[in-house]
């Protein structure tokens, strides 16, 4: 599963954006505090403004805390705290009920550094009512004329400030500011609890919302990955169908992809290069071993001549004898390299009737009795068993099987053949007592020319297509054939074949 590549690109896309969205977490949580801390400093500079930027009458400092109550409820005691003093440290003003937290000489701010400002609007000096109706228009004023009296505006100050500091406290954070006229100095400070509290929430939305978001991130980096592989597992689906007998299957490249395309052509190329370098192969086996078999007629023929001429008991007997052995040998050798390359080429002839295999089992019993007449050779098999199939190879198949039984196995040992019927199949076992096959041969058994034992090569008998030969017949049937087993002085080989009816003539797979 670590080895997938969806799931490497759902990972990849789940680290990126996970890097990503917690970057943005912090960038959008730091942004929410500044945007928080600005708000309240706006909020704090709006009410001290309306208290220093003029002078304001006796009496004004009591009616504070019910100013603050009428614009944030009954709760402003416990989010503001306010404390106003004369330049000469006489207190004028503060909180009712100070938070034992925040220490009493926390406020005011220092103003060592704080600009001077200029009182808004121009100054007010004097009476700036109209002048008198008279030095309007030259007559003399009614009484009537005269305007009422008006009161004069409150003169505008200069200010000094404001600084803005954040207060630690043991049971939270204020958020402070100071500024002061040449009357009072006013500070204000807000309690950051709130803010806090909405920061929290934020916080806990993306604690909530980024998992998510990463699953969703991994869900379609996988749904990604799999789009990118169609390309990838088409191509695996046509060479899985590759086979020696399938060489023409091509990729399909009509609605390939760009980067895909020349993967493609190359493998299509590939794959025509190898039909026509197989189909070359299978022809020359079978044309050599069509070509060889005059030959080799002619040969046997002369050496039954010789044979026949030369002296009973003469050395030439001998080696015409030999002679005619190996003429013999290579004749066999020849037709089960023809029925091989007609097998590669999906050409091999089947003829199937339908044939009562437990007939065969019998039959290859009786041969090991007359080849090994020394061996135990036991036999377990219905009365009738009746498959489709042609009784000539599948005839061949039981002799290689039993020749190679014969010559591999202890010459005092015993041969175990049964036949049997399951899951809708024929089931043949051929067992040999003798020196088991290495493990690291058992996947080249059916190789052909492979031989097991090569320091006895030449002291046992055969070509090493025997089982090749064997398997393709069974294959030609719509069967197989396995090496089931070869461990602790026993070899097993089971022969599978379909039933009578359910046998096909085989487009070999």
């Amino acid at each position: 599963m670590l080895h997938s590549f969806r799931l490497k690109i759902g990972l990849l896309s789940m680290s990126l954006s996970g890097m990503l969205l917690l970057g943005f977490g912090l960038l959008a949580t730091a942004a929410l505090s500044r945007v928080g801390i600005a708000r309240i400093d706006r909020e704090l500079r709006a009410l001290a403004d309306a208290q220093v930027r003029k002078t304001q009458p006796g009496g004004h400092w009591r009616r504070f805390d019910d100013s603050l109550r009428s614009i944030y409820g009954e709760d402003a005691s416990k989010q503001f705290v306010v404390k106003a003093t004369r330049p000469n440290g006489e207190i004028l003003y503060d909180t009712a009920g100070w938070p034992p937290e925040l220490p009493l000489h926390a406020l005011p701010l220092s103003l060592d550094a704080a600009p001077a400002s200029a009182p808004e609007g121009p100054p007010i000096e004097g009476d700036l009512r109209p002048p008198p109706p008279e030095e309007r228009d030259g007559r003399r004023p009614r009484p009537s004329d005269e305007p009422p009296p008006r009161e004069q505006p409150p003169r505008r100050l200069p200010v000094r400030g404001p600084v803005y500091a954040t207060l630690a406290a043991p049971n939270g954070e204020w958020r402070a500011m100071t500024i002061a006229n040449e009357e009072v100095t006013l500070s204000i400070a807000m309690n950051l609890s709130d803010l806090h509290a909405e920061t929290r929430r934020f916080e806990q939305a993306l604690l909530v919302a980024v998992p998510l978001g990463l699953l969703l991130i991994v869900a379609g980096g996988w749904l990604i990955g799999h789009m990118a592989l169609r390309p990838v597992n088409r191509i695996a689906r046509t060479a899985e169908a590759v086979t020696a007998r399938r060489l023409n299957e091509r990729i399909p490249d009509e609605r390939a992809d760009a980067e895909f395309r020349r993967l493609i052509v190359l493998i299509n190329g590939m794959l025509a290069r190898l039909e026509r370098s197989f189909a070359q192969a299978t022809r020359f086996s079978a044309d050599a071993a069509h070509e060889l078999k005059t030959p080799l007629a002619i040969l046997q023929a002369q050496a039954e001549r010789w044979l026949q001429r030369a002296p009973d008991g003469s050395p030439e007997q001998r080696e015409y004898a030999e002679q005619l052995d190996e003429v013999q040998r290579l004749k066999v050798i020849l037709g089960k390299l023809l029925l091989l390359s007609q097998a590669d080429s999906g050409q091999l002839p089947v003829s199937l009737a339908r044939i009562n295999l437990a007939d065969l089992a019998r039959a290859a019993a009786e041969d090991v009795r007359l080849l090994a007449p020394d061996r135990k050779t036991t036999v377990d098999a219905p009365q009738e068993l009746l498959v489709m199939a042609d009784a000539d190879l599948l005839n061949q198949a039981f002799q290689n099987l039993v020749s190679n039984a014969v010559k591999f196995g202890d010459k005092d040992g015993a041969i175990e053949m049964a036949l049997v019927e399951r899951a809708g199949q024929a089931v043949f076992t051929i067992s040999n007592t003798g020196r088991p096959i290495p493990k690291q041969d058992h996947d080249k058994v059916f190789d052909r020319f492979y031989r097991a034992d090569k320091s006895r090569s030449r002291e046992i008998e055969g070509s090493g297509l025997g089982l090749s030969l064997a398997r393709e017949i069974a294959r030609a049937h719509c069967g197989q054939l396995i090496l089931e087993r070869s461990e602790e002085n026993l070899t097993t080989f089971t022969l599978t074949l379909p039933f009578a009816g359910t046998a096909k003539p085989a487009d070999l797979v």
